[in-house]
C-alpha cells in the first residue's frame, strides 16, 4: 500500500499536490487551503488515489457502499446554475414538477423491506415553499 502512495508523490510534478500526497501518506490531516489547491490543480485520478490510500489503511480491502434513492420534491428553482440540466425557473414553473407531501411519502413507502440506508432529497428551490414544509 505505502508504494502506491510512494509512485503517486514521484509522479506528480506540482509542488503543492506533492506536499499534499506527502501528507496523506504521513496520516496528516489537510487544510481548508489544501483541499482548494486539490479543487483546482488536481486531477480526479489523482485524488481518487489519495483517498483509495486512506480507505485502504482505515479498512483493509473492504469498500462500504450506501443505498440509497433520491425524492426530487420540486424541479422549480429560483436559480439558474449551469450545471443543472432539469431545473424550471419559477417564472415557468408550469413546465415543472411539485410533489406533495403524500407524493413523497408514497415514493418512500415504495422501497420498505429493501435495505436502504439512506434518503436523499435533492431537487429546485422553491421561492413558495418554507422548510417547515419540507421538514414534516
Amino acid at each position: 500500500m505505502s508504494a502506491s502512495i510512494d509512485i503517486l508523490i514521484d509522479a506528480v510534478k506540482d509542488a503543492d499536490l506533492k506536499q499534499i500526497a506527502q501528507k496523506v501518506k504521513l496520516q496528516q490531516r489537510i487544510s481548508d487551503e489544501e483541499g482548494i489547491i486539490l479543487f483546482e490543480k488536481a486531477d480526479l485520478p489523482f485524488v481518487g488515489a489519495l483517498a483509495n490510500f486512506i480507505r485502504e489503511r482505515l479498512h483493509g480491502d473492504t469498500t462500504y457502499f450506501n443505498r440509497n434513492f433520491h425524492i426530487e420534491p420540486t424541479n422549480v428553482c429560483v436559480f439558474s446554475c449551469k450545471f443543472c440540466s432539469y431545473s424550471r425557473l419559477y417564472a415557468h414553473k408550469e413546465e415543472g414538477w411539485e410533489l406533495s407531501i403524500e407524493q413523497m411519502l408514497d415514493i418512500v413507502k415504495t422501497y420498505d423491506g429493501k435495505p436502504i440506508t439512506e434518503v436523499h432529497i435533492v431537487g429546485g428551490v422553491h421561492p413558495k415553499w418554507i422548510w417547515l414544509i419540507l421538514l414534516n
